[in-house]
């Protein structure tokens, strides 16, 4: 069986300033069921998408979970951010994925 991502992310942790520090990050089997996700942060993450893995969210699409949109990651001034794929479904970009603030 193929897989559509080799992780997926479900949540994001933001700064004060809302930019991504962090996300959860999950493998992806195959078959495109994942595993219990860790805590990554950004910089991790975009060394992942550098290595070639392919990185999309998932989001709640009851009944269940639907792996959705691509990230990538773009470079600014000074610094590099996690970017989900441009389409027409808000919904699956990280920026309105599960906030996990509360979680430490």
């Amino acid at each position: 069986m193929s897989k559509s991502a080799n992780y997926v992310i479900s949540g994001v942790w933001k700064d004060s300033k809302d930019n991504i520090t962090h996300v959860m990050l999950h493998p992806v089997n195959d078959g495109d069921s994942w595993n219990m996700g860790e805590k990554n942060t950004e910089a991790n993450t975009i060394e992942l998408l550098k290595k070639g893995y392919i990185i999309r969210t998932v989001v709640w699409n009851y009944p269940g979970w639907s792996i959705r949109s691509r990230v990538t990651y773009i470079k600014g001034i000074g610094k590099e951010y996690l970017r989900s794929e441009a389409n027409a479904t808000p919904k699956d970009n990280l920026d309105n994925l599960i906030s996990m603030k509360a979680i430490k």
